[in-house]
C-alpha cells in the first residue's frame, strides 16, 4: 500500500520507510520524522515527531511556567540571607570613622516611628528661621538690585562716550586696504615643469596656456590642429629655480 508523506509529499512505496508522528498521528516519510521529545498529550512519554510538532511542543514547553511544587522545593533549597554586622576592629581606618560617625548622628537623632527625625533633636544652628529665611530674601534682592545698577552705569558711560567723539565721516572712517594680488608671487608658485613629461620647461604656448620643454612642445605642435598655435621661452625666475629645484 503507498503513502504520500504529509510535509513533503513524496511517495512511499516501502512501508519500512513509512513513519507516524508521535503527536498529530499524520503519516511522513522516515526523512520528515527523525526527532524525538516528550509529548504532553501522551503523559510526556517520548516519541518520534515531525518537523512542525517538534517545533510547537518545544516553545509550548519554554513558554509554560514551572509547576508550583518545583517552585516551592527551590525556595526551600536555597539558603535564607544572613546579614552579618563586621565587628568594629575587623574594619580598616576609613570605614571605622565613618562607623562611629554614623553612630554618633544615630544617637543625636533618634528615629522615630511616626514623625521621623525629632524637630527638637535639629540643632539650632541648622534649623532655618523666620529671620534667616528673610536675610536671605534680601541678599538676594540685593544682588538683583546692584546687577541692574551696574548695568545702568554702563548705559551712562556709553552715552557720554558717543556723545564725545565726532560724527563718523569718510574723512574719519579708516577703511582697510584691499590686498592687491602679487603677479611675481603667482608666477612664482606655478611649477616650472613640462605638462607632459615633467623635465625643466623652456616653452609656453599662448594658445594652451601650458609648459612645456623643448621635445614635447615640437611633437605636440607639429599636429595640424597645434601648428597655428604660438609658442615662447620660457624661463622661470630665480627663487622658482631655487624652490623647484630647476
Amino acid at each position: 500500500m503507498t503513502s504520500v508523506c504529509t510535509a513533503c509529499r513524496q511517495i512511499i512505496a516501502n512501508n519500512s520507510l513509512r513513519k507516524i508522528c508521535g503527536s498529530c498521528q499524520q503519516i511522513f516519510c522516515s526523512n520528515c520524522v527523525y526527532q524525538r521529545i516528550a509529548v504532553p498529550k501522551l503523559s510526556y512519554q517520548m516519541h518520534e515527531v515531525c518537523s512542525a510538532c517538534f517545533h510547537s511542543i518545544s516553545t509550548q514547553m519554554i513558554l509554560q511556567k514551572p509547576p508550583k511544587g518545583f517552585m516551592q522545593r527551590l525556595e526551600q533549597q536555597q539558603p535564607p540571607t544572613v546579614h552579618r554586622r563586621i565587628p568594629t576592629n575587623e574594619l580598616d581606618p576609613e570605614t571605622r570613622a565613618l562607623e562611629e560617625r554614623l553612630e554618633k548622628l544615630r544617637m543625636a537623632f533618634p528615629s522615630s516611628s511616626s514623625a521621623g527625625v525629632a524637630a527638637s533633636a535639629i540643632p539650632s544652628s541648622v534649623a532655618e528661621t523666620p529671620d534667616d529665611l528673610l536675610q536671605q530674601m534680601n541678599d538676594a534682592l540685593a544682588i538683583e538690585q546692584n546687577a541692574k545698577n551696574q548695568e545702568k552705569d554702563l548705559e551712562e558711560r556709553m552715552r557720554i562716550l558717543h556723545a564725545t567723539l565726532p560724527p563718523a565721516t569718510p574723512d574719519t572712517v579708516v577703511l582697510p586696504k584691499p590686498k592687491v594680488e602679487d603677479k611675481a608671487n603667482d608666477e612664482d608658485e606655478e611649477f616650472p615643469w613640462c605638462t607632459v613629461c615633467n623635465d625643466n620647461a623652456t616653452k609656453r604656448c599662448l594658445d594652451c596656456d601650458e609648459l612645456f620643454c623643448e621635445a614635447c612642445a615640437r611633437k605636440i605642435h607639429r599636429q595640424s590642429s597645434y601648428k597655428k598655435h604660438e609658442l615662447e621661452s620660457y624661463r622661470p625666475s630665480a627663487k622658482a629655480k631655487k624652490k623647484y629645484n630647476y
